[in-house]
């Protein structure tokens, strides 16, 4: 589970996740019910896609490659969701669908249940409830069982969920993150990533400056882990997300980055040399 406020680095991870797939020969999987998808940003970030242009038009029409992807055009409920889910492993299970899989949701709370939906009304209770009948006790049992030596498949799922900040009832008391979409997955989860601060984003940006014109190519950002079933992690530090995926926060690895691509900044801000400030 990738976790935390808006735009700290969960679909960077995500992304970088998939990406890693498609070069170890895993089929990446995308349920994007958030609708905040960007295949230019996707393919920045290594992933192998193919745009498919109308030839009288020349624009395009549909993105191809070695991956999935559907969306809320098709999948609108959380039973939606699992029912894709399902099915993939079931085809996988008949040999009509040789892979090993990667799920990539994004993201949890972003659609009601059924019920909520016939009813007009997105009531919360409905949908954890929903969420924990739907992926507790079917969907996250499926991937724990492909990980069995006998299945010939491993399968993954990632979900990004976005949280919001609940505030003590005392005035001693610490403030809690809560994930959107209520806690069913945390439980089944064997990784947890919280990207930034519980009270905001935690995170600056690194931007590209000059004569009032910018460029922000970088943003540096908090993480911890909070649920680690996974030996040898990191438990608490600071990484840095780009346009093209995570770098280390190490001022050398930034300075490789930004050499890499002053260029393209120049060129943006009117050529010549630029100053670099974090804020």
């Amino acid at each position: 589970m990738l976790r935390g406020h808006s735009d700290t680095g969960k679909t960077t991870a995500l992304l970088e996740a998939a990406v890693s797939a498609q070069k170890a020969g895993i089929l990446p999987v995308f349920i994007i019910t958030e609708m905040e998808w960007n295949w230019e940003h996707a393919m920045q970030m290594g992933l192998q896609v193919t745009e498919k242009v109308d030839p009288e038009t020349g624009e395009i029409v549909d993105y191809v490659g070695q991956f999935v992807y559907v969306d809320r055009e098709t999948l609108n409920t959380i039973e939606d969701v699992a029912g894709f889910i399902l099915d993939l492993i079931d085809e996988q299970k008949k040999g009509s669908l040789p892979y090993d899989l990667l799920f990539l949701w994004d993201s949890i709370g972003s659609v009601p249940c059924e019920l909520s939906v016939r009813s007009n009304k997105n009531n919360a209770e409905w949908n954890a409830g929903a969420m924990s009948t739907q992926f507790g006790n079917l969907v996250n049992q499926k991937i724990v069982m492909s990980r069995k030596e006998s299945y010939p498949f491993t399968n993954t799922l990632v979900v990004v969920n976005k949280v919001w900040t609940q505030k003590p009832e005392s005035p001693m008391g610490q403030p809690k993150l809560m994930n959107k979409g209520g806690f069913a997955m945390w439980y089944d989860a064997t990784f947890v990533v919280t990207f930034g601060n519980i009270m905001n984003a935690g995170t600056s940006k690194i931007k590209a400056i000059k004569d009032g014109k910018q460029v922000e190519f970088a943003k540096r950002t908090n993480l911890q882990i909070d649920k680690n079933h996974i030996n040898g992690i990191t438990t608490r530090g600071r990484i840095i997300m780009t346009p093209h995926g995570f770098i280390n926060d190490d001022e050398k690895e930034l300075k490789k980055y930004k050499d890499a691509h002053a260029k393209e900044w120049s060129a943006i801000l009117g050529g010549g040399d630029f100053d670099v400030v974090e804020e």
